[in-house]
């Protein structure tokens, strides 16, 4: 049996830049529709039904989404995990404002 050779990128080529927004679990921090300074992150999958607090629509389970929660609570770190909400990535990305 002879082995198969790899179709990944030759020895000689350079690496590829890497692009931090397809890091799906590396929280960051973001600007908000509010304005506000958030803690954000992209998930592949919704492990139970949320609802999105731009549009209201639902966001279904194994739907990819974002998560963010303010990085400046007035009481602090735990208010703002506390805070923490579901979008729809697409809600999310167009700066919609919560209901």
């Amino acid at each position: 049996m002879k082995g198969r050779r790899s179709r990944k990128r030759a020895w000689k080529e350079g690496h590829r830049e890497l692009n931090m927004d397809s890091l799906a679990s590396m929280p960051r921090a973001q600007e908000g529709p509010d304005g506000r300074q958030y803690r954000v992150q992209r998930l592949s999958s919704a492990a139970k039904i949320y609802t999105c607090p731009a549009c209201g629509q639902s966001i279904l389970v194994g739907m990819a989404h974002v998560v963010a929660w303010p990085i400046d609570g007035p009481y602090g770190l735990p208010e703002g995990v506390g805070a923490r909400r579901h979008w729809h990535s697409q809600c999310w990305g167009r700066g919609l404002r919560p209901l």
